[in-house]
């Protein structure tokens, strides 16, 4: 039930207005002056204050400035005579957040904080929202301590503090990584570590949305703009205006939309569809890419103008298999994480399945290691998580039964069988080891072509990388 607190000189009538507001089903107390309210809420809080403008002793403003410093939370309305409109509108300024003009009309009273009270509900709901998202997705939740993560949290950190002058536009960022590394989760981190954290953030995978309603979907519509648009439509970047918009999966979008983002990043504004007039817009934009943006440009699937304009700040993410010990933290952090959310006692792994983690090469980086331990805690039984529950290591192995030795492979099967995968990547390996992870180099060595051999790279779950880029 709202609570009201009525500040009102005389008694008759704020006796009347409280009665009126009880009855309306609001919890309201009156009380005759600035000071008996001051007291009143020594050990209490309000949803609502209404308060007359004059008052004995304390004034009316008075109370007000001192509502705003102390109980910011408490939205305050103002009771003025005629005469006194002009210091109500005043009244507004400091924080107030409605006047009504005696005599009162008590049915539009109600009205009135009945719409406040909903209204402060709804803030203290997306505060509630808010603050959940900044514990959930802030910077702490981003597990890892190896130098490139390290480098990646350093950069959120020095964004945070970044503020950029009025009407200026905050800087753009490009995530690059492969799939599965946790490049939303640094978007997220962008966003609610920095100072638009109160604002919205808007998340587009560009690759699931059809290529001919995605510009519809950014930038909006004008009513009439196609046979289905019966109504004007905001885009996201009008939705995410005073926020971030996290667009994923950038290299897919066609040239020419790609051309329009560009503008709409240099002018903060957007046209929809079908229209003839640009809205401005004030968001941050982080870009995500799961492949190196330079081999999207040398495709011709990236304006060169655009990744310029995009990597102010470009924040790298290494595969899981370069991470070295962020393995067994966030092996142990997934674990006790799927233990709690299936009500179930605290597991472990054993050596062995510890050993099994380590020799996997995780293809699906990050969000495989926790599909994967979320299956494993589920199915294993007893406190022990074996290696049974785990992938199988084989597949991906580059292991010692293959050697070289004067340029010639050598092969051992006293050790066991073999797979013939196992020697591919093992070939490739040293194929990329011998042109310092050249890709285009090793594939002649190998008599592939480049796209065949990035495809068999893929397949067998490790991407090199070479001067500090992926391959």
């Amino acid at each position: 039930m709202t609570s009201i607190l009525v500040v009102e000189d005389e008694h008759v009538l704020g006796r009347t207005i409280s009665e009126a507001l009880c009855e309306d089903g609001f919890r309201a107390n009156w009380v005759p002056s600035a000071e008996d309210a001051i007291d009143s809420l020594h050990d209490r809080t309000v949803d609502l204050a209404l308060l007359d403008l004059r008052l004995p002793g304390m004034s009316g403003m008075e109370l007000l400035r001192l509502l705003s410093e102390q109980h910011p939370d408490t939205v305050c309305i103002m009771m003025t005579a005629k005469g006194d409109v002009e210091v109500a509108v005043e009244a507004m300024k400091l924080g107030a957040a409605d006047f009504l003009v005696k005599p009162l009309d008590l049915d539009a009273l109600a009205a009135i904080a009945r719409r406040q009270s909903n209204q402060r509900r709804m803030v203290q709901n997306w505060k509630y929202v808010q603050k959940d998202h900044a514990s959930r997705f802030g910077l702490h939740q981003f597990l890892g301590n190896c130098p490139e993560i390290e480098r990646a949290k350093g950069l959120v950190r020095k964004l945070s503090r970044i503020s950029p002058a009025a009407n200026t536009a905050p800087p753009s960022v490009l995530v690059s990584g492969p799939t599965g590394t946790g490049k939303d989760l640094i978007a997220r981190a962008i966003h609610y570590e920095g100072p638009r954290r109160d604002g919205p953030f808007v998340q587009v995978n560009c690759a699931a949305i059809p290529e001919s309603l995605l510009e519809s979907e950014l930038f909006g519509h004008a009513k009439g703009a196609f046979t289905s648009a019966q109504s004007a439509k905001r885009g996201l970047f009008e939705v995410a205006d005073g926020g971030t918009i996290f667009m994923d999966e950038l290299g897919t979008l066609d040239l020419a939309l790609q051309s329009k983002l560009l503008v709409a990043i240099e002018t903060c504004t957007v046209r929809p569809v079908g229209s003839l007039h640009e809205v401005a817009v004030d968001v941050q934009i982080v870009a995500a890419m799961n492949q190196e943006p330079n081999e999207w440009l040398r495709q011709g699937k990236l304006r060169d103008d655009l990744y310029h304009r995009l990597r102010v700040i470009h924040v790298e993410l290494p595969p899981l298999s370069a991470r070295g010990g962020d393995l067994d933290l966030l092996a142990t952090h997934f674990i006790k994480s799927h233990c709690r959310k299936f009500g179930l006692d605290t597991k472990k792994l054993s050596e062995k399945a510890r050993a099994r983690l380590r020799s996997y090469h995780w293809p699906g980086n990050v969000r495989e290691l926790a599909n994967q331990l979320e299956s494993a805690v589920l199915l294993s039984t007893g406190e022990l998580i074996e290696e049974d529950y785990l992938p199988d290591v084989r597949r991906n192995q580059s292991i010692s039964h293959v050697g070289f030795s004067g340029g010639e492979l050598q092969v051992d099967f006293s050790k066991g069988p073999i797979s013939l995968e196992a020697v591919e990547c093992t070939l490739i390996r040293r194929a990329l080891d011998a042109t310092n992870q050249n890709v285009t180099k090793a594939a002649s060595l190998l008599g592939l072509s480049r796209d065949t051999l990035r495809y068999r790279v893929e397949k067998h779950g490790f991407g090199e990388r070479r001067n500090g880029t992926r391959t």
